[in-house]
């Protein structure tokens, strides 16, 4: 069996095309539709495009290439290679390069075609943003998490590109290239942010995590030589936010609350799942379309495989769960979409009496400001998953069990996200023998 991906001449550029061959009866080959500029740019040893060439966008294009041998050894890992026919093959190079059989001569793979002045890359930041890392990452696997972008982390992407554009108008900058991303920016950016924005200090903090992501993307990908996003003053400023959570006696009054309307009493069974498993909003709305539950040991089970960090869980069903389940017939409730359940969630823990004043301090524009309203108006969906993490610690679940269903990457993390009143944690601890 061999595979070799190799060049095809044309009158001014070439193609990168691909050959399988197994045996005398199975040959497949194809062009992967992406165009080089010169001969120079490819590597004939490692068939792989030489880095700083003039070709744009070459450190994509091996990207997609590895995804496809990759993918390629995966298969010969499952089944025999000596059974492995070209319509096999063939299967995973469409898939991979998106082809569809045309001529490379007549057609340039879509995800590289960008453009290019005397082949040279383009030195823009605005444009690398918006015209290629969001295409391309929104169709291919990160290098890093192996996976497309999610579609919230397109959001919040874009969101931030909005506030960055806004940002050079406001500066009057016609063009924003990577070099100039430094210090000087940093600064100007932040009283920008800050002072003319009026934004808090955990959403700027979020614009500047995205810039640094992009920027770290682009010199991966040898757009740019310029580090200053990595040094120490390029920081991502944040602060802890003493959100609300519901506490157990309180899930106990909504779970009892007799609800006659049956949209409030879905969104009502839908959160108090949530708030027994941790699960994210989009994770718990996909289980509800679509449950998996299993049985081990007589005991029943949760599985899920989680969107944003791909890891699959299991979580086992307490009896707040059981005991909707049991008053739906076995079933679930019915699917709900995120702001409808936020829009009932707030009369339900009303209705539940849960009105008492509730405040939290936060920074915004540079100033540290107080909110204070009824409990009730702070709740929605994300208080969820907050509060499971909240009351399973206080339980006395070790965090790192409750680290590996909520996906929070580190202890400092965790205690940050989970509202540990201080007070109440010491007299938990003061019942362990070693401070009696």
């Amino acid at each position: 069996m061999k595979m070799k991906f190799f060049l095809r001449k044309g009158s001014k550029k070439s193609t990168i095309n691909f050959e399988f061959r197994n045996g005398t009866n199975s040959r497949f080959r194809a062009s992967t539709n992406f165009v080089i500029n010169s001969e120079n740019d490819w590597d004939f040893d490692k068939q792989k495009m030489k880095l700083f060439s003039s070709t744009v966008n070459a450190k994509l294009i091996n990207i997609k290439l590895s995804e496809f041998e990759n993918l390629v050894n995966e298969l010969l890992y499952r089944e025999n290679e000596k059974y492995i026919g070209d319509e096999s093959i063939k299967s995973i190079f469409i898939k991979v390069f998106e082809v569809n059989g045309k001529s490379a001569s007549k057609v340039i793979n879509e995800c590289f075609n960008v453009a290019s002045v005397d082949g040279k890359l383009s030195e823009d930041f605005i444009t690398y943003y918006e015209k290629e890392f969001l295409v391309f990452y929104s169709k291919n696997n990160s290098p890093y998490s192996k996976k497309i972008l999610t579609k919230g982390t397109l959001t919040t992407l874009k969101s931030a590109l909005n506030v960055v554009k806004n940002f050079i108008a406001y500066k009057k900058i016609k063009i924003l290239y990577f070099n100039d991303i430094n210090r000087k920016f940093y600064n100007e950016f932040i009283d920008y942010l800050t002072n003319e924005k009026k934004y808090t200090k955990n959403y700027i903090g979020t614009v500047i995590q995205k810039l640094k992501t992009v920027m770290g993307y682009a010199y991966d990908e040898d757009r740019h030589t310029n580090l200053e996003y990595k040094k120490n003053y390029f920081s991502k400023v944040t602060e802890v936010i003493n959100h609300p959570y519901l506490n157990s006696e309180e899930l106990i009054k909504i779970e009892e609350l007799v609800l006659e309307d049956e949209y409030l009493n879905t969104a009502r069974d839908i959160f108090l799942i949530g708030c027994n498993t941790g699960l994210r909003i989009g994770d718990l709305l996909d289980f509800i379309k679509k449950p998996k539950i299993i049985s081990k040991d007589n005991t029943k089970l949760i599985q899920i495989s989680q969107k944003k960090t791909s890891n699959a869980v299991v979580i086992p069903i307490n009896s707040v769960i059981k005991r909707i389940l049991d008053k739906r017939d076995g079933n679930l409730p019915n699917y709900l979409h995120q702001n409808i359940i936020n829009e009932h969630i707030k009369s339900i823990c009303k209705r539940a009496k849960i009105v008492d004043n509730y405040s939290y301090i936060r920074t915004e524009g540079g100033i540290e400001v107080e909110h204070s309203k009824p409990k009730y108006k702070f709740i929605c969906t994300h208080t969820a998953r907050r509060s499971f993490c909240t009351n399973a610690y206080y339980s006395g679940i070790p965090p790192h069990d409750i680290m590996a269903i909520s996906g929070h990457k580190t202890e400092k993390i965790f205690f940050n996200y989970i509202k540990v009143e201080k007070q109440v944690n010491a007299l938990r601890i003061s019942k362990y023998p070693f401070l009696q």
